[in-house]
C-alpha cells in the first residue's frame, strides 16, 4: 500500500525534499505502524535524512521534530503504534517555539 511522505522543513542532506517541495509515495505493507515507517526512513532516503527525522538509541523522532498522520499529529493518535491505511499523508514538520 501507499503512503504519502512529506518533510515541510529543512533538511541539510535531500535539499529536493525540504520544505514540502515534494510529496514522496512511500510503499509500506499492509498494517504497517508509523513505527515501521520511522525505522524504514534509512533504506527510504538513505541514512543522513533518517538520521534528521528518527532517533534508532532512542527509537523515536529527534526532538525538534514533529510529524502529522491524517492532519493529526502522531502523539495526539497512538505515536509510533498508530496504523497507517493506504492514502495516509503523513507531514514531518519542525518543533516551533517561542512567543
Amino acid at each position: 500500500m501507499t503512503v504519502n511522505v512529506r518533510f515541510v522543513m529543512e533538511l541539510e542532506s535531500s535539499p529536493e525534499l525540504r520544505n514540502g517541495k515534494k510529496i514522496v509515495p512511500v510503499e509500506i505493507s499492509e498494517g504497517a505502524t508509523f513505527g515501521e515507517l520511522l525505522r524504514g526512513l534509512e533504506g527510504l532516503f538513505g541514512p543522513e535524512l533518517a538520521g534528521e527525522i528518527y532517533d534508532p538509541a532512542r527509537q523515536s523522532m529527534q526532538h525538534m521534530v514533529i510529524a502529522t498522520i491524517r492532519g493529526v499529529l502522531a502523539h495526539n493518535l497512538e505515536g509510533t503504534d498508530t496504523v497507517l491505511y493506504e492514502g495516509d499523508s503523513v507531514i514531518f514538520l519542525p518543533l516551533a517555539m517561542g512567543g
